[in-house]
């Protein structure tokens, strides 16, 4: 157990450590932040009443998860796995007295601290986003339950990249074909009936489709959906890893 916890903190200090997974970071709180002054032009430009019942940081959530949030996931869970593999890192990581579950269990801890700080980061500059240009601060509780909720869909795919990553001994192999197989789902999505509903790339703002539906059935059956993905990827990651020769 010992080695178990001391390897995630030592996979996160190795994560926090890289300069390119800061700069993800500092872009992440930026993008979080720039996009107020255009709603705020458009709101004093343009008289957009409506943008006074809409929570600007539940907003930024839904830009957040559906773009920029999966491609950090793609670049980071790439740097983690298949980076290791071809700096030659991975090899002594294995050398120590720790199984591959646990290596592969910690890497993907590391990763979904890393997505949680980033969540927590966009929740933080939207609400001084929100202060600062005065938007609607209405049901603040609200607005951190959804960030909380939408953790879950984030951390599917991130176990869905580190199933990736076990195919690819390059990073820049992972961060591509990563993003074609998410783009290629939302594609196929738009014409093929019913994929929307079952595909795990839909749900990534699960919170918004909660709030429209208001159905508590549905969330409950999408969380077990969700949670069979997370179980899926998870296993088939693991089985690749623990065949593969560094």
């Amino acid at each position: 157990m010992n080695n178990f916890k001391g390897n995630v903190i030592n996979e996160i200090q190795k994560l926090f450590l890289k300069k390119k997974i800061m700069v993800f970071l500092i872009i992440m709180a930026i993008v979080s932040f720039l996009p107020a002054f255009f709603f705020s032009a458009i709101k004093a430009k343009l008289m957009f009443i409506a943008f006074d019942s809409i929570s600007y940081s539940q907003m930024i959530l839904s830009i957040m998860t559906n773009i920029f949030l999966p491609l950090f996931i793609f670049m980071v869970t790439s740097e983690i796995f298949s980076g290791e593999v071809a700096d030659k890192t991975m090899k002594l990581i294995l050398s120590r007295p720790i199984s591959r579950f646990k290596v592969f269990l910690s890497k993907n801890i590391a990763i979904g601290i890393y997505v949680v700080i980033n969540l927590i980061v966009i929740l933080i500059v939207s609400i001084i986003a929100s202060v600062f240009l005065k938007f609607n601060m209405d049901n603040i509780g609200q607005t951190i339950l959804g960030y909380i909720i939408d953790i879950i869909p984030a951390l599917i795919l991130v176990l869905f990249t580190s199933l990736i990553a076990q195919f690819f001994k390059s990073s820049s192999g992972v961060l591509v074909s990563s993003i074609l197989i998410f783009m290629g789902i939302k594609v196929l999505a738009l014409f093929i009936s019913g994929l929307n509903n079952i595909s795990f790339t839909s749900h990534l703002n699960w919170y918004s489709e909660l709030l429209s539906s208001g159905k508590i059935l549905s969330s409950v059956n999408l969380m077990v959906m969700l949670l069979a993905y997370g179980l899926i990827f998870f296993t088939a990651g693991f089985y690749l890893f623990d065949k593969k020769e560094f």
